[in-house]
């Protein structure tokens, strides 16, 4: 698959990211989810043309451009913003004449369904329709999770295996809900997990939760298909998989702070966070305060108990 970069010769589609792209290579081997990248656009003019080998969902993130784009051989003049999406399927040659660009940045998340199935995470229920194609639509819902998605890549993926699954299943269930060709059938399912396996559940999170989590592991400790596994989930709990880990990784951080002399580092280590800098991100954003306030104010109290 190859490029044209205005006044050079054709490139390689790999190659134009890499001379383009914002995120290093070593931050995008961290993510272990859809692949994505966050590209810079060239001022002026540039003519660009792409077959893309899987599905490509694309969101101007910030600036704008001002481009004819030509695809399923129709034209279309299109003058994008911020918050701007396209999505073209697998084999389908698009080519973009651009007038103009400002300070244009754009995130590329490639729906690559056979990485999905490789790595379990897709079964029956997550149909495989066709998607429509459009060059120019909004969508502020995944707009979020699309540049959450970079926000992580750029931070080191400091939530693990299981935010990159689980943003990436989001992202394939979302395009299959408003923008597939076919309704998405029913589900078939009504159930939740049993109190059973709820409790293995809780426990192997207890037991396991210094290390990197996946999808793959909770849902094989209940035998049970990753997609099948995060729908029981959701209907059991009210919430996802990751954001359950956290909160469960929040609490266990809390308690070490708050009743031992643990250090900080080791806190976070133990609690399964990468870092003490994440540990405070996540105590200030839920409590509002660093760890290290929480274990001064704990201190104080017991003091006053003392008293």
């Amino acid at each position: 698959m190859t490029s044209r970069l205005s006044d050079s010769a054709p490139v390689e589609v790999p190659e134009m990211i890499k001379r383009l792209s914002r995120l290093s290579p070593g931050q995008s081997s961290r993510w272990q989810g859809l692949p994505v990248h966050y590209l810079d656009t060239p001022e002026g003019v540039w003519n660009h043309k792409f077959t893309p080998p899987c599905t490509a969902l694309s969101l101007l993130d910030e600036g704008s451009i001002h481009a004819d784009i030509n695809f399923l051989r129709r034209s279309m003049e299109c003058d994008l913003r911020a918050g701007s999406m396209a999505l073209f399927n697998a084999n389908l040659e698009v080519r973009a004449d651009q007038r103009d660009s400002r300070e244009a940045r754009r995130i590329v998340v490639e729906i690559d369904l056979a990485l999905l199935g490789r790595r379990g995470l897709l079964d029956d229920d997550l149909p495989r329709t066709p998607l429509r194609d459009g060059c120019e639509f909004d969508d502020p819902a995944l707009a979020a999770v699309m540049r959450e998605m970079v926000r992580e890549i750029e931070a080191g993926c400091p939530n693990g295996t299981l935010f990159a699954e689980s943003l990436s299943i989001g992202v394939v269930l979302h395009l299959c809900r408003t923008r597939g060709k076919r309704p998405m059938p029913a589900s078939r399912e009504t159930g939740r997990l049993s109190p059973s396996q709820w409790a293995l559940l809780n426990e192997l999170i207890a037991t396991e939760m210094s290390t990197d989590l996946s999808l793959s592991t909770l849902a094989a400790a209940l035998g049970l298909s990753k997609p099948h596994f995060v729908r029981l989930f959701r209907r059991t709990a009210g919430t996802s998989p990751h954001r359950y880990v956290t909160q469960r990784r929040v609490e266990r951080a809390r308690q070490l702070i708050v009743g031992s002399k643990v250090p900080l580092v080791d806190v976070a280590a133990e609690a399964g966070l990468s870092s003490q800098s994440h540990l405070n991100h996540l105590f200030q954003r839920i409590y509002g305060m660093t760890p290290g306030d929480v274990r001064r104010l704990s201190g104080q109290s017991a003091a006053d108990v003392e008293l």
